[in-house]
């Protein structure tokens, strides 16, 4: 039987438990040079929940990346092709 949420070709295997979530982002914590402050972090996570291409409540149709883990890090951006909602925080070198 065909779900209807998941994409042609996927699996339940694309869809990741909240539990594999919080071990990836209590992992990024643990160098907090690469992270964003807690406020650049949430305003990211609030773009990627209003955005169209956020599958599954999780994960962006864009990068395949779980957004609660990409938006952590300074050096990663918005990965939507025709308009970025968040850019990269890392400072030029």
């Amino acid at each position: 039987m065909n779900k209807p949420s998941l994409c042609k070709g996927c699996a339940e295997s694309v869809i990741v438990t909240e539990e594999v979530i919080q071990e990836l982002v209590e992992e990024a914590r643990e160098n907090p040079s690469k992270i964003v402050s807690e406020e650049v972090y949430s305003s990211r996570l609030a773009a990627c929940e209003a955005c169209q291409s956020l599958q599954y409540g999780t994960t962006c149709a864009h990068s395949g990346c779980i957004v609660r883990y990409r938006a952590m890090f300074k050096d990663k951006k918005c990965p939507s092709p025709s308009s970025p909602k968040w850019h990269s925080d890392k400072a030029p070198a």
